[in-house]
């Protein structure tokens, strides 16, 4: 494994491998208020300007390695996540509350929710992507139904990400967007805390060509003529990523 484990994340009872793929984050900035009524109360929005916070769509092609533990089967999936930032109360730092999370194939849906509690949904969709020569990502298309037909369409323009609408500076960008390695979700209205860990992500940066994803609208998180044009968007090539487990319920 090319990357050392912190002492802090050893002592968990299980890790479990994903190598991730093409990881696409499609970030909205949007008034805190929207996504106040979807965080447990112990959650605040980590807002960037005093008032707005991000919500982001994150797609990516998922593949499990292996665990710390016992022997697992390599299984491929394509999972989308809407997930929006929160501030974590024991660290003080910015994570992610996952709001919903949509996988592809029905045996890791199912894996998922027993080793995690997580309420992930059946989600089918496909990702495609086409590079050129100099492995730039040509297109980058994703499209299922969730909730309503969703099509995500990207070019890459820019190979590394120089600087970012919102932040101060790309290290704290992607800090915020990309790298937080504490997650929280709501099983059965039990708050989780979730660990993680990966080496620190190298984003590229892409444009859109074509968004529709109703089930944003539907939520209530991102008006329908704001769709089409998010904030940024990152794509991330591969990481393997850690994913430590039972996640404990907070608080208890």
């Amino acid at each position: 494994m090319p990357y050392s484990i912190p002492m802090s994340f050893s002592r968990k009872f299980l890790s479990v491998e994903m190598l991730l793929r093409d990881m696409l984050y499609v970030s909205y900035l949007i008034p805190s208020a929207r996504i106040s009524p979807f965080l447990p109360p112990v959650l605040k929005p980590a807002v960037v300007d005093g008032e707005n916070v991000f919500v982001t769509l994150v797609i990516f092609r998922g593949k499990t390695s292996g665990a710390a533990t016992i022997p697992t089967p390599r299984i491929p999936f394509d999972q989308v996540n809407i997930r929006t930032y929160v501030i974590d109360p024991v660290s003080g730092k910015p994570s992610v509350y996952f709001v919903h999370c949509g996988i592809s194939g029905g045996l890791i849906t199912f894996l998922y929710r027993l080793l995690s509690g997580m309420p992930v949904q059946h989600t089918p969709f496909r990702i495609g992507v086409a590079k050129d020569s100099a492995a730039n990502y040509s297109r980058y298309r994703a499209s299922g139904q969730w909730n309503g037909e969703f099509v995500v369409e990207a070019k890459e323009v820019l190979h590394a990400l120089t600087s970012l609408l919102s932040f101060p500076n790309v290290r704290e960008a992607i800090d915020y967007l990309i790298d937080p390695l504490v997650g929280f979700y709501s099983d059965n209205n039990v708050l989780r805390r979730l660990e993680v860990y990966h080496d620190p992500l190298v984003p590229r940066v892409c444009k859109p060509s074509k968004i529709l994803f109703p089930y944003l609208s539907q939520l209530g998180i991102v008006p329908e003529e704001e769709i089409a044009q998010p904030h940024s968007m990152l794509l991330v090539p591969f990481t393997p990523f850690l994913i430590y487990l039972p996640a404990k319920a907070y608080g208890r």
